[in-house]
């Protein structure tokens, strides 16, 4: 053995002991700043508890938060800002702790299946679905281009779905397979017990839909049905909207619908889809006294169109949105449609779109609403038909005394957008607004008011193609009106407004 031995063994020991002294010592700085670093999480707590916005009970911040959140429509609008529990829970780490751990925070999501990601979104909606308690959830269910790529149904994300249908509140399925979709419910007769909002797109024409395990479901949304394939509790709804529908099926759901508040039809087919129906059914007299809103916008119009409404009181309604075709209709045909809502004393706003053929057209089919206080007209889409002018001496006559059938005695608000010939008649479009509004408020302040045979217009705005020509001392009155309080626009789309409030 080497002499120096001794002394390289003692040395070697040496640094051991100083290595595991320094390694204590690094142990320590360790725990101490682990105790610093916590000492200064709880200072800084502390601190951020001293806001008005931490010192707020628990219960209030949870509605913040909630009200904060996108409600189901948001999430499938690709136009809007979408707010969720992972979007909130990036702002800190307190704000974090807090939605992680409150389960209606995660009581609404939006699902688009993706091929790509089906399996890890698998794993994602079952972990979501458990953070959610038991709060009834709200869901959009987005397959549109699942099936493009795969030939199998979903059926985990249908089945954890299914799983928690007992908790549906508001649901929105885009599912070309819907049987697959409600075969993982259970089959009890009240099966979705809380379900009270459905929007469904139905695929295949020959598609049935069952939703009478719904008990509470209120308001409904389909998209392409065949109305006799659908099992709704019709009794009870209180909102219903549809699309692609035929005159029959929609006189069958107003049959079927008499607690209806608010319905419309999009893109309806005026035509009869089943011609053993009895057509005693178009006959029959019916009353929706609780009906208050109504939108028909038609693909084509035709006798069979006025058959929806034949026969039918609405004694409640406020307000219609009517759409007629890019092409001439019949002239009796606009007014037997509006002549349905002469047992309407409450209706008030009135939307109509699509084209018109002339003022006399017009004429006839407004005189069945006088009631109307608010009234937009929509005929720019239709300007292609060069020779077409609305708002001529025929009707400017009609809306201002001596005429002794003044059109419209109740309108306050008044909005046109269409080609009009109002520069052959600007002075009798005056004549109109000074009789409407200035007359009025005179005869008002003389105390005459109820003796009054019209109400006082407030706006008028008219958008046309054509370029307005206002005389100079035309002008100055209309400028007058405005400035007594009249909101007045007169746009043509080139160019600029000639009068605005």
């Amino acid at each position: 053995m080497s002499e120096n031995s001794p002394h390289r063994s003692e040395n070697e020991n040496s640094r051991n002991a100083l290595l595991q002294q320094v390694e204590a010592v690094e142990t320590e700085m360790a725990r101490m700043w682990a105790l610093q670093e916590n000492e200064r999480l709880r200072l800084c707590s502390k601190i951020n508890s001293l806001s008005p916005f931490d010192q707020l009970p628990a219960e209030i911040k949870t509605e913040i938060f909630y009200n904060a959140l996108s409600p189901l429509t948001d999430l499938y609008d690709s136009e809007v800002r979408v707010v969720d529990p992972f979007f909130l829970g990036k702002i800190c780490h307190g704000w974090r702790d807090f939605v992680w751990s409150t389960p209606i925070f995660w009581t609404t999501l939006c699902l688009q299946l993706s091929t790509d990601n089906y399996e890890t979104q698998v794993v994602l909606l079952r972990d979501w679905l458990s953070r959610t308690g038991e709060y009834p959830i709200s869901f959009c269910l987005d397959t549109e281009e699942f099936p493009e790529t795969r030939d199998d149904s979903p059926i985990e994300v249908l089945t954890l779905f299914g799983s928690v249908s007992a908790r549906w509140k508001e649901i929105a399925i885009s599912f070309p397979d819907l049987q697959a979709c409600f075969d993982t419910i259970s089959t009890a007769e009240t099966s979705l017990p809380l379900l009270t909002t459905a929007t469904v797109q139905l695929d295949a024409t020959e598609e049935e839909l069952n939703l009478l395990m719904a008990p509470q479901l209120s308001e409904l949304r389909l998209s392409s049905p065949l109305l006799r394939k659908v099992l709704a509790p019709w009794h009870q709804l209180r909102e219903f909207l549809a699309s692609e529908c035929y005159v029959d099926e929609i006189r069958f759901f107003l049959h079927n619908a008499p607690h209806i508040v608010r319905c419309a039809f999009k893109d309806i087919e005026s035509s009869i889809l089943e011609s053993s129906l009895d057509q005693e059914l178009f006959h029959r007299p019916l009353l929706l006294e609780n009906l208050q809103y109504l939108g028909l916008h038609f693909n084509n119009i035709n006798v069979e169109s006025t058959c929806i409404l034949k026969q039918v009181r609405l004694p409640s309604l406020r307000e219609v949105s009517l759409h007629n075709p890019a092409y001439m209709p019949r002239e009796a045909l606009l007014s037997q449609i509006t002549n349905s809502f002469q047992s309407s004393p409450l209706l008030e706003k009135f939307t109509w779109s699509g084209t018109m053929m002339s003022d006399h057209d017009l004429i006839q089919a407004l005189k069945n609403i006088p009631s109307v206080k608010d009234l937009s007209l929509d005929f720019l889409s239709y300007g292609y038909i060069s020779n077409l002018k609305l708002l001529t001496e025929e009707f400017l006559q009609r809306l201002y005394f001596p005429h002794a059938e003044i059109l419209l005695p109740n309108l306050r608000s008044f909005e046109y957008h269409g080609a009009t010939s109002l520069n052959e008649h600007m002075h009798l479009f005056r004549d109109v607004l000074v009789y409407r509004f200035r007359e009025y408020a005179l005869r008002a302040t003389e105390g005459e008011s109820e003796q009054m045979t019209v109400s006082q217009i407030t706006s008028v705005s008219v958008t046309s193609s054509d370029t307005f020509v206002v005389s100079p001392d035309i002008q100055e009155e209309l400028n007058s009106l405005v400035q007594a309080g009249l909101e007045l626009s007169l746009i043509d789309i080139p160019g600029r407004s000639r009068s605005e409030h």
